[in-house]
């Protein structure tokens, strides 16, 4: 891992982005992994959707773009956009019988 200012040529420059978006899929990946966890303890779609959860949610977000010199609304964008994506996949669980009365009922 290089720092940006020791980066002698584009190449280098490309390659530690590439770095950093594997990291970021990896990441992306294992929230998806709390995501599909958190099902079984959800008592309902309202409750998988979290609305006030989302909200608050999007607000720290947003404060720690601001922390880290970031546009807050770029950053509150893509987390609008993974976490939309995620709750549509955890509704999917939920409604496949991973909710906590499925899991009561032992499904998987």
């Amino acid at each position: 891992m290089k720092q940006p200012s020791h980066c002698a040529s584009l190449y280098e420059i490309r390659v530690e982005l590439d770095r950093i978006d594997h990291q970021i899929v990896t990441l992306l990946a294992e929230r998806f992994a709390y995501v599909h966890a958190a099902a079984p303890f959800k008592k309902s779609e309202v409750e998988v959707a979290a609305p006030e959860r989302y909200t608050a949610m999007l607000a720290q977000r947003r404060d720690w773009a601001k922390e880290s010199g970031l546009d807050a609304d770029v950053v509150e964008s893509v987390f609008r956009e993974i976490v939309t994506y995620f709750i549509a996949r955890e509704k999917e669980l939920f409604r496949a019988g991973k909710g906590r009365d499925g899991a009561a009922a032992g499904q998987p």
